[in-house]
């Protein structure tokens, strides 16, 4: 990725600091999970799932006009044009409010006949109610004050987004964990994800009024003009948010209806651990698409492409190591994170789930973030409605006899044709380059180099580390990471970029006295 020192620099130094969000997320949810567990029991724990898996369709009344947000804020600040900015901020606060007022009062309308539609225990009918009401709130705050996340994004405040997203999970963690320790349940624990989302969205509201001097709250520079300018992005965008609404909640949604709750917790928890893995990736994408919508508005196209095959590559190189483990550790990791039992049920559920990741998400994340940033997500938008209603219909076909393993098995082989072939082509597609170099510079060589972790992994799991506890998990991974990314340095890496990253943390590391004497 050439065109800039400077350039590469922040992209790399945003993207640490989205990591280390991700990181504390990572620990944070793995340590709760297994706690959350035993105190709330299998059924309890489906309920929290499910609860979440509803409420999470609020983020469908987005409509796309946040990804617009971001877009639109990113090329205006590549034109350095503070009154636009502030048109685009006023106009998506004035619509955002407006649909947060309408979902709060929807949430307490529904939130007694949700029942129905799922096999929740008569004894936890009132709880699940109340529990709704109360997430419900929470998400119509977060819809309503969106365009503070967007704006951070926007202006590339990826070190500040990521410490109020710490301290918030922070407050939810572990507000979360000392109610349970007191004897509350799901009330309680709905009250404080709640209250932690009320302070991410004021600390975030502040930062943007720090960061953007110039910008101005008023009804007046909310605008049709730029209304109808965001609904035209938004469009395809909102098609976009349906089918990863159905892809992500809508599994949990069925399993809940065909089955009872227990199996939404054994289905959500490897899909969570997955998900907290998922997220390195994603945070990159949150980078990717200000970052592309920049390089266009400069009409710099031909580093598009190049940004798109190197991050996909490296992202699905760091994937890598950790998809061999899961895929041998499988079962031995959730039987030491939460129980034999509990195992019995979920671990088989990692192995169709880790391919898809790697391929579909690790693999080709950036793509679909890229086609944003261009504005030429309306096809892969339409078609990800599509991904999702087969999903939906493959779950409903094969659960009955397969279950929910078989749900897996549906979602991963959709998701790998789809965003992990179909999506790149679109993207080759509108950028006008060769798909086979596009797919072989990202896939070839990180899956090549990963044929000797995973022989080491079953080698390991056979002979020397079996996985029957945390040592032996932990010190498995260390060697796979360690075996897989020494070789990747090499192989998977381009050596100008090897070169650049010793160069800055060589650059980070000198102090201060030195870069002077050296001037």
């Amino acid at each position: 990725m050439s065109g800039g020192k400077g350039w590469a620099e922040r992209f790399l130094l945003n993207v640490i600091w989205s990591w280390i969000g991700v990181g504390v997320n990572l620990l944070a949810g793995f340590f709760l999970a297994p706690y959350l567990i035993r105190k709330l029991g299998d059924e309890q724990n489906g309920i929290w799932a499910l609860a979440f898996a509803f409420i999470d369709y609020f983020t469908l009344f987005d409509f796309g006009f946040k990804s617009a947000a971001v877009n639109l804020i990113s090329g205006f600040r590549a034109k350095d044009d503070p009154d636009q900015i502030n048109e685009v901020i006023n106009t998506s606060l004035f619509y955002f409010l407006c649909i947060g007022g309408g979902l709060f009062l929807l949430t307490l309308v529904l939130a007694g006949q949700l029942h129905r539609a799922f096999a929740i225990p008569e004894r936890y009918l009132s709880d699940f109610a109340l529990l709704v009401r109360i997430v419900g709130a929470g998400w119509a705050v977060a819809i309503a004050l969106s365009v503070t996340i967007a704006s951070l994004e926007a202006f590339q405040q990826f070190k500040i987004q990521n410490n109020i997203y710490i301290l918030s999970l922070i407050v939810r963690s572990g507000g979360c964990a000392v109610v349970l320790y007191l004897g509350y349940g799901l009330i309680e624990m709905g009250i404080v994800t709640t209250l932690s989302q009320f302070l991410t969205y004021a600390l975030s509201f502040r930062a943007v009024r720090r960061i953007f001097p110039e910008l101005k709250i008023s009804p007046k520079l909310a605008s049709r003009h730029m209304w109808k300018k965001m609904s035209s992005y938004g469009a395809n965008a909102f098609l976009a948010y349906i089918g990863t609404i159905l892809l992500n909640q809508g599994p949990l949604m069925m399993i809940g209806h065909f089955r009872t709750t227990a199996f939404v917790g054994y289905y959500s928890s490897p899909s969570r651990l997955l998900t907290y893995i998922v997220e390195m990736i994603t945070k990159i994408g949150n980078i990717t698409m200000p970052n592309t919508a920049q390089l266009a508005a400069q009409g710099r196209q031909d580093q598009i492409a190049i940004l798109g095959k190197y991050l996909n590559r490296y992202c699905l190189a760091l994937f890598m190591p950790l998809g061999a483990f899961l895929v041998v550790y499988n079962f031995d990791l959730i039987s030491v994170w939460i129980t034999p039992g509990f195992a019995a049920n979920s671990a088989p559920l990692i192995l169709p789930l880790a391919l898809s990741t790697g391929l579909a998400v690790a693999g080709q994340f950036n793509s679909s973030v890229i086609l944003f940033g261009l504005a030429k997500h309306g096809t892969y938008a339409r078609l990800l409605i599509v991904e999702g209603l087969l999903a939906l219909t493959g779950i409903a076909l094969v659960l009955p006899g397969f279950g929910i393993l078989g749900a897996a098995w549906v979602i991963a082989s959709l998701a790998i044709l789809h965003r992990g072939l179909v999506t790149p082509v679109l993207l080759c597609k509108a950028l006008d380059t060769d798909p086979w170099d596009y797919l072989s510079g990202i896939y070839l060589r990180p899956l090549l180099t990963g044929i000797p972790t995973v022989l080491l992994s079953v080698w390991l799991h056979g002979f020397l580390l079996p996985g029957k506890n945390w040592p032996q998990l932990i010190l498995a991974l260390g060697l796979l990471a360690v075996q897989y990314y020494a070789v990747a340095l090499f192989t998977v890496s381009e050596p100008d970029h090897r070169e650049r990253i010793r160069a800055l943390v060589l650059e980070r590391l000198r102090p201060a006295g030195a870069v002077e004497k050296s001037v």
